[in-house]
C-alpha cells in the first residue's frame, strides 16, 4: 500500500468527519500515520489539529494557536461531560454576508461561533468530537441517541455498504441498511441463495445473518437502547443522483426517512 501511494508518503490529514480509531490504528500500523484535524469554513478553517508531536488518536487534535474552543453544557442534557464546540479566535468568520439571522443564530455575544457539533476536551486538551446537536434526538425512555456514530461503526462491518439509525420519540432504534453486495454475495454463493441484490434483500436468511452481524459489531461500545431492534434492508444505495446524500455525502436524514415512512411506520407497528 506504501509503495502504490509512491513510496514516500510519510503522513496524511484527515478532515471532513472524525476518522472512526479502528481506521486510525490501520493506517499506523501500515506506517501511514493519521492526523485528524477539526475545523468550518467559517473558521477558516482550522481550529484543532493532531500533529507529528502532538496527537490521540481518537480525538481531533489540540486547539490551534491564538484559537479558543469552549464546551457550552448548557444546551444538552444535565449531566453529560461534553456539549456544544464553540470557536474563538481571528481565524472566526465576523458575518454571513447579508444574513443577519443566521449570524444571530450561530455568533455567541462575545464573538465565538457555535459549530453545532457536539464535543468534549479531555485534561490535556484534546478535542473530541461526540456528535452533531441538530442530529441528536431522544427516544422514548429519555435516552439520547446520536445517530452517526452508530452509522459510522455499522458501515465498518464487512457486509455493509451503507445504514441509517432512527428511533425519536419511539420505544426504540430502527436500521435502515444497505449492504455491500460485493461482500454479501459471496457469502450466499456459499450458502446455495441467489446472488442477485434484490432477491438478497428480501431472504429472511439474509436479513437474520447481516441483523445479527450489525448487532455484534455494536456490543460493547453501545448500550442496549442505542443498538437498533429492528432493520430494513434495501437493494437501493444512498446516492446523490436519489438525492439521498448531500454534495459532502453526508446523509439527508429527511429525504430518507420520506422515502421510508411507510415501512417505517409498519416496523413499529408489528409486535
Amino acid at each position: 500500500m506504501r509503495a502504490k501511494l509512491g513510496g514516500r508518503l510519510k503522513g496524511s490529514m484527515t478532515g471532513s468527519a472524525a476518522m472512526n480509531v479502528e481506521i486510525s490504528h490501520f493506517f499506523w500500523d501500515i506506517g501511514i500515520p493519521l492526523y485528524d484535524v477539526y475545523g468550518l469554513t467559517e473558521t477558516t478553517p482550522a481550529a484543532a489539529m493532531n500533529g507529528l508531536h502532538s496527537y490521540r488518536l481518537g480525538s481531533v487534535g489540540q486547539v490551534i494557536d491564538k484559537c479558543r474552543i469552549v464546551i457550552d453544557k448548557s444546551v444538552v442534557e444535565s449531566g453529560a461531560n461534553d456539549g456544544e464546540i464553540v470557536i474563538y479566535g481571528p481565524n472566526v468568520m465576523q458575518r454571513y454576508h447579508k444574513k443577519p439571522e443566521a449570524t444571530a443564530a450561530v455568533m455567541t455575544p462575545d464573538g465565538g461561533f457555535r459549530t453545532g457539533d457536539r464535543g468534549r476536551l479531555d485534561e490535556d486538551g484534546f478535542l473530541y468530537i461526540t456528535g452533531r446537536i441538530k442530529e441528536q434526538y431522544k427516544l422514548e425512555n429519555g435516552k439520547y441517541v446520536f445517530p452517526a456514530s452508530i452509522e459510522e461503526d455499522i458501515k465498518l462491518n464487512h457486509y455493509i455498504e451503507n445504514a441509517m439509525v432512527y428511533g425519536e420519540g419511539r420505544e426504540y432504534n430502527i436500521c435502515i441498511v444497505i449492504p455491500d453486495f460485493d461482500a454479501l454475495s459471496k457469502w450466499a454463493e456459499n450458502m446455495g441463495l441467489s446472488k442477485d441484490p434484490e432477491d438478497l434483500v428480501k431472504s429472511a436468511e439474509v436479513q437474520k445473518f447481516l441483523a445479527e452481524e450489525i448487532i455484534n459489531q455494536l456490543k460493547g461500545s453501545y448500550g442496549g437502547y442505542e443498538i437498533p431492534k429492528k432493520f430494513i434492508f434495501t437493494s437501493q444505495p444512498f446516492t446523490l443522483e436519489n438525492g439521498m446524500l448531500t454534495q459532502t455525502m453526508k446523509l439527508k436524514r429527511r429525504a430518507v426517512m420520506t422515502k421510508f415512512k411507510e415501512q417505517i411506520e409498519q416496523l413499529y407497528a408489528a409486535k
